[in-house]
């Protein structure tokens, strides 16, 4: 499956991929998170802070007994990016497809224009 995103700068644009990656295999209202799971991604080349990103949520999905319902991406100091992951039990969201099981790296593209970060992406289920 190949996802768009698009944001003010790269930690708007990430947070918008990681709504739509979570978009595509659940569905539940924000009001239903129970947990907050924060981590950082290291600083680096945008698509670089993407990928992490993209594959922190997927690892999270994979490995927690709750799941993602939306996830905030913050400017963090030394070029980092705050990833707080907002989790529901899993008995209140309604799947809506297969749980992402990685990212391809040959489909990833981040690129400034116009004032914006667009990205592009490869999900493989």
């Amino acid at each position: 499956m190949r996802l768009e995103a698009w944001g003010a700068d790269v930690a708007a644009c990430c947070e918008e991929a990681l709504g739509a990656l979570i978009a595509t295999f659940v569905d539940a209202p924000p009001d239903k998170a129970v947990e907050v799971r924060r981590t950082q991604i290291p600083a680096g080349p945008e698509e670089s802070q993407l990928l992490a990103a993209l594959e922190e949520l997927i690892f999270v999905s994979d490995t927690s007994e709750r799941v993602p319902v939306r996830a905030r991406v913050r400017h963090a100091p030394g070029g980092r990016l705050a990833l707080a992951f907002e989790l529901a039990e899993r008995s209140e969201v309604h799947g809506t497809g297969a749980v992402p099981k990685a990212i391809s790296r040959s489909g990833l593209y981040v690129a400034a224009r116009a004032g914006r970060v667009f990205a592009r992406f490869l999900v493989d289920l």
